[in-house]
């Protein structure tokens, strides 16, 4: 099951967000792993708004200390601010797993 978490992101700047994943404390071996966040206008939308993967550089994992890093430069985060829906999927190559999900919610800024 995910994890519920809203994102509050600052429109036009860049957002940084580190997580440690575990399960009942036991910090998860991220070796092997890839990782995707989406993010789109709304539940159901086939329209992805940002895109973070390993593959594209927008995720690092730590893999031995279970980390996960998603990097969205002030360029990717100039969108309207509104709120969005997101998902952080964890992708073993058997298995994926669902960690975190919520609102990606983009606040307004006065110098855009």
């Amino acid at each position: 099951m995910a994890a519920a978490y809203n994102l509050v992101v600052p429109q036009a700047t860049t957002f940084d967000f580190q997580f440690q994943i575990k399960t009942n404390n036991t910090v998860w071996d991220l070796t092997g792993y890839t990782a995707t966040l989406t993010v789109r206008p709304f539940l159901g939308s086939t329209s992805t708004t940002l895109l973070a993967t390993t593959a594209n550089g927008k995720i690092t994992l730590d893999a031995v200390n279970g980390r996960a890093t998603v990097v969205f430069t002030s360029t990717d985060t100039n969108i309207k601010a509104q709120s969005y829906v997101y998902d952080f999927i964890f992708n073993s190559g058997t298995e994926i797993t669902r960690i975190l999900e919520g609102q990606f919610i983009v606040t307004a800024g006065v110098t855009v």
